[in-house]
């Protein structure tokens, strides 16, 4: 067997409770699923990568990943990441487009990737393109629905003044319109106006709610608004732009570079957000990417900061990742971040390393 043959490879979920339960205008969730897989080739270097879900359907995607993915990996070309993942992707054609899909062919992509980056003692996103040493990033974790308003705007204030964030997301879809008014407008009161905030509607609206809804709200010079409609509405998107002027950001939910691709053609968002777990993983969200950079569009991939930074730090056209702060309960390290900026990792591979002891704790046996 060559040195670089994928020699092993395995599977398992962890599970980590998020308390208090946080929620958006859709949902609430209590725990952080985590279908996690290691490979390791025949001269004994090993990668690591993860899909996620916030709370259900991880025992399917580890089921997938251990009954239909892995046993196609033994003896593979560990280098040859497309064919790999190009083999993976037609065996199981019929299952996607889709969200457990998705995160299976991540997991196993995420691996790959590392593992080749640890072999040529190099940091990922060097490999990738290494455009950047820090990405602006913005915390999320201030501003869930579920938080009361005093609660948000302390959180908020404390994120700029004493840990040094520059940026804020804050979710809306309060009942009342009212109330996301009144939110909005004292956090940005609260932070000042040197403070970038973005709003976050979860696929909550129609497109008049999301006209109805927004015009009060462009008053506070938002960055931008994400996801006011569900993500598969391409022509409600490009409606909503001729009647606000709030930048339009959308992509966590959508599951193949093909629906991005329509999304650009026909000017549907302006910010493209790719979740490297949901698109189906650094391969995919690469293409995403280069797609965005040819249409002269920015990105900000989604959520997962510490795998986000490995795609955002080795493209130009990136301008934030976002801050949630749910996975550091088993990793041995945070992300950095210096004055409002995560700082990428200088170490080989993407930089992740897990606590084995916590994944022992949080392990889901199946």
């Amino acid at each position: 067997m060559q040195p670089w043959a994928i020699a092993e490879a395995h599977a398992l979920l962890v599970r980590i409770p998020v308390q208090p339960p946080k929620g958006d205008a859709i949902q609430k969730f209590s725990a952080l699923e985590l279908p996690i897989v290691r490979i390791t080739d025949a001269a004994g270097n090993s990668g690591v990568g993860f899909g996620y879900t916030i709370g259900q359907g991880g025992s399917t995607i580890l089921e997938l990943i251990r009954k239909e993915l892995l046993p196609k990996l033994e003896g593979r070309d560990s280098r040859r990441i497309g064919s790999i993942y190009d083999t993976l992707l037609k065996s199981v054609h019929a299952l996607g487009p889709g969200v457990v899909l998705s995160n299976a062919l991540a997991a196993i992509d995420v691996a790959l990737w590392d593992l080749n980056a640890r072999r040529n003692n190099v940091p990922l996103h060097y490999m990738l393109g290494g455009a950047k040493d820090k990405v602006p990033v913005y915390n999320t974790d201030v501003g869930w629905l579920s938080r009361e308003l005093d609660e948000m705007i302390d959180l908020s204030k404390q994120a700029v003044r004493r840990e040094g964030f520059r940026a804020l997301k804050l979710k809306v879809g309060k009942p009342d319109l009212q109330e996301d008014v009144e939110r909005v407008g004292k956090v940005r009161k609260a932070v000042g106006d040197q403070i970038t905030i973005m709003i976050d509607a979860n696929q909550s609206w129609t497109v008049a709610e999301a006209i109805r809804r927004l015009q009060p709200l462009q008053k506070f010079n938002l960055f931008w608004i994400e996801e006011p409609l569900p993500a598969t509405d391409i022509q409600g998107y490009c409606e909503l732009a001729k009647h606000i002027s709030i930048p339009r950001a959308g992509g966590e939910s959508i599951y193949d570079p093909t629906i991005f691709y329509d999304n650009i053609r026909q000017g549907a968002l302006d910010i493209l957000q790719p979740d490297i777990a949901r698109v189906g993983g650094i391969t995919a969200a690469m293409a995403v990417c280069g797609m965005a950079n040819a249409a002269n569009l920015m990105v900000a991939p989604h959520v997962s900061p510490e795998l986000s930074l490995t795609v955002a730090a080795a493209i130009p056209t990136s301008i934030f990742i976002e801050y949630i702060p749910q996975m550091e309960p088993v990793l041995k390290r945070k992300i950095k971040i210096e004055d409002g900026n995560a700082i990428a990792p200088d170490v080989p591979g993407h930089g992740i390393e897990f606590d084995e002891q916590a994944l022992r704790r949080y392990e889901v046996k199946l």
